[in-house]
């Protein structure tokens, strides 16, 4: 029994070792995965000022001799966005912060030239992962839309305007408070907000000041003539007992593998089997220990021997042999030293 527990825990150790091994290929392969989206994107915006740079130049230096740029394929679209500007890369777990704000929330844009700095919005969708968010009315930018993306609209124009996620660290939540002397309400700009158990507060603010959440509106269900009843959900179709088991006792041979090498509870028959093994095994040991070859009986002899005569003892004749032959073989410093002292 104790060779089937070795080979589980074995197997257990294995296969979380590779497990280990397996997840740590996956994160690197998506840290590389993302560390390439994010160049791409900074290659795109790079790529955007440069082309912008040199047209300005070119529009400066020839002035009416400036080529028309809004031709060919860019008639209509010329000076969009592209869309791979506006897909934001999510970091990994524990690489991101958490900015308590959340969609329904007024925030603020606070970062140095941004265009649309002072100015106040609604929060639409937060991408937590991402440290972004769109916000209503600001962040607008416009994009072109695929032929593809306009078979079977109404509404045929090739450029649209749509909001771009702005960065959470650009952003300050705004929420109104009463004034300390006249206690009137009045919208304030938070600098930092920090989560504890469910709610938000007030960085370093004494008495902590909660913010509540944005209240969420309710979810409307809508029922169907293919959904399940209520009342048929509920019903009591099967009542146990104490006389029968709730399923087959063959059913768990199915539900798992009976004989694989990572089972560790097994059957009280089995296990009878196995300690039965164990101790004919022992048996055997024990009895090839009692079978004795002429080499043992003459190697337990002089072991008895060498047990009677006990250990060996010096005489007083050997003790200054030994004493002459190490004052001999000693240096001659040596001894002068230990005769001076």
């Amino acid at each position: 029994m104790q060779k089937v527990l070795r080979r589980t825990a074995l197997a257990k150790r294995q296969a979380a070792r590779r497990a280990n091994i397996r997840s740590s290929k996956i994160e690197s392969d998506r840290r590389k995965l993302r560390n390439n989206e994010q160049a791409a994107i900074n290659r795109t915006i790079r790529d955007d000022i440069f082309a912008a740079r040199r047209a300005r130049r070119e529009d400066w230096l020839l002035g009416p001799l400036a080529p028309k740029r809004d031709v060919g394929d860019a008639k209509d679209t010329y000076g969009t966005v592209s869309p791979r500007r506006l897909r934001g890369v999510e970091k990994a777990k524990g690489e991101y912060k958490d900015w308590c704000i959340e969609a329904g929330d007024r925030v603020v844009v606070v970062e140095a030239g941004h265009r649309d700095r002072g100015k106040i919005g609604k929060v639409r969708e937060v991408k937590v992962k991402a440290e972004e968010c769109t916000v209503g009315g600001l962040n607008q930018v416009d994009l072109a839309v695929p032929g593809y993306m306009l078979v079977g609209e109404q509404d045929k124009r090739p450029v649209r305007s749509f909001e771009a996620p702005i960065p959470l660290s650009f952003l300050r939540l705004v929420h109104p408070l009463p004034h300390p002397d006249t206690g009137a309400l009045r919208d304030v700009v938070i600098k930092e907000l920090q989560r504890t158990g469910r709610g938000r507060y007030i960085a370093g603010l004494e008495p902590p000041t909660e913010i509540p959440f944005p209240e969420k509106e309710p979810e409307v269900h809508e029922d169907y003539d293919i959904d399940t009843l209520r009342i048929e959900v509920e019903e009591r179709t099967w009542v146990p007992t104490l006389l029968r088991p709730p399923m087959p006792l063959g059913v768990i041979d199915e539900l798992r593998n009976k004989y694989s090498k990572f089972r560790d509870r097994h059957d009280a028959a089995f296990v009878a089997r196995k300690m039965k093994e164990d101790e004919a095994a022992e048996e055997k040991k024990k009895s090839s220990k009692g079978m004795m070859t002429p080499l043992k009986e003459l190697h337990r002899k002089e072991r008895a021997e060498r047990k009677a005569r006990g250990k060996p003892v010096l005489s007083e004749d050997k003790l200054e042999r030994i004493g002459e032959v190490m004052a001999r073989n000693r240096a001659p410093g040596l001894i002068e030293q230990a005769v001076s002292t």
